[in-house]
């Protein structure tokens, strides 16, 4: 094998090499990209869609909600969300505290408020704090395998 052969070789080998070093780089998710799952999961409870809610979760996914059982599965947490829209909740609005990524897992922390009607018909303000865990798709998407959130002590409690 002639030196030129040899070096055209080397030199085909060295391109393949960086590119495959390029495609299998992690890329780390922006906190826009990380938060959108939870601005979307609001947007869906305050358009009372439970089924857009259950979507931004993965198919095994699961809930724990504050003194409740764990919620797992999309169609279980769809009729929980659904359950929560048809006890009147609305005003759902969430706010990003941090997020990070690590490769095709990441996580949400933020806070939540909300309103629902309570036993004498008067909307009650709740606030919160929240964690997902997410995964990204397929398509890019970032979708929750995992949330749970709890409500801040109120006012007479502190």
């Amino acid at each position: 094998m002639g030196r030129k052969t040899l070096f055209v070789q080397l030199t085909i080998i060295v391109i393949l090499l960086f590119v495959a070093m390029i495609g299998c780089k992690e890329q780390t998710a922006t906190p826009e990209e990380l938060s959108q799952m939870n601005k979307d999961f609001a947007k869906a409870l305050n358009e009372k869609d439970a089924e857009a809610a259950s979507l931004l979760y993965a198919e095994d996914a699961s809930l724990l909600p504050p003194n409740e059982s764990i919620c797992t599965g999309r169609e279980n947490i769809k009729k929980y969300w659904q359950g929560a829209i048809d006890a009147g909740t609305t005003n759902v609005s969430v706010s990003t505290i941090s997020t990070g990524s690590d490769g095709d897992l990441g996580y949400e922390i933020g806070r939540f408020e909300l309103s629902y009607p309570g036993p004498d018909g008067k909307m009650i303000m709740e606030k919160g704090k929240y964690t997902e865990i997410l995964k990204r798709t397929d398509d890019g998407k970032w979708i929750s395998i995992y949330g749970i959130w709890n409500s801040d002590p109120s006012s007479s409690e502190q």
